[in-house]
């Protein structure tokens, strides 16, 4: 019998944006898994308890998704994303080349995307954090130009929608809860279609957003566009653009 998986992340934190990484890869896979939500202002003793046996960082510390799983503790999104989907047996062979590791080629083309995937982030944060016009139009072209790196490495896959063609990978979990991010934040707080201003200038960056938005493990998992608004505000958006929704 499969083992049960715990995730846990916090209710009220910035964090509550990410975690829906693992959480996309353990719906991927197809298991039974135990998902508990977490309030900031209020940690139980028992993760606490846990998150220092994982991190071992100071007792309280308590950063967000935890994941347990066959007595081994997991820590950050992206790390418990991809332990999901290496480690994780899914049913009925779900989810088994969600990280391919038997193929050199593939392996390298995902660890490309990674990198190349942290530069579309930060590109993406210089916008959001942007303090005037001119700084957001500068960093504006610097995002486009790292989503180009991605379009192009789609080139490199086989037919399907994904990177590795018709297998929803790794690659999807870590950026899928991002492009839902675009779609929301760059229109309200700088008045940025991102639809029409951005993937315009693409041909296959269009068709694999659309198609990682529609799995329906990152529907089940979406953050509530309203919460993505209000964390931007509460943590690193200081200027919004004249003309931006979030300016009306």
């Amino acid at each position: 019998m499969m083992a049960t998986t715990y995730i846990f992340f916090f209710l009220l934190s910035l964090a509550v944006l990410l975690p829906s990484r693992p959480w996309i890869a353990l719906l991927e896979k197809g298991v039974e898994f135990e998902h508990k939500l977490i309030d900031l202002s209020n940690k139980p003793h028992d993760f606490l308890e846990k998150y220092q046996d994982a991190s071992g960082r100071a007792y309280g510390a308590g950063l967000v998704p935890l994941l347990e799983h066959d007595g081994n503790l997991v820590i950050e999104s992206d790390v418990v994303a991809k332990y999901v989907s290496q480690h994780i047996e899914g049913a009925d062979g779900r989810g088994e080349d969600m990280y391919p590791t038997n193929n050199e080629a593939d392996e390298e083309l995902i660890k490309l995307f990674v990198n190349s995937w942290e530069q579309v982030t930060d590109t993406y944060y210089s916008v959001l954090t942007a303090t005037s016009e001119k700084e957001v139009k500068t960093h504006k072209t610097s995002f486009i130009q790292s989503l180009g790196v991605i379009n192009n490495l789609l080139k490199q896959r086989n037919s399907g929608a994904f990177l590795f063609g018709s297998t929803f990978s790794y690659a999807e979990c870590i950026s899928a809860p991002w492009i839902q991010r675009f779609y929301v934040t760059l229109p309200y707080f700088r008045g940025i279609d991102f639809e029409e201003d951005v993937l315009n200038s693409f041909d296959l960056l269009p068709i694999w957003m659309g198609e990682v938005c529609d799995r329906p493990s990152c529907v089940e998992s979406k953050c509530p566009e309203q919460e993505m608004i209000a964390a931007c505000k509460r943590y690193y958006v200081s200027f919004v653009s004249p003309g931006a929704k979030g300016s009306l």
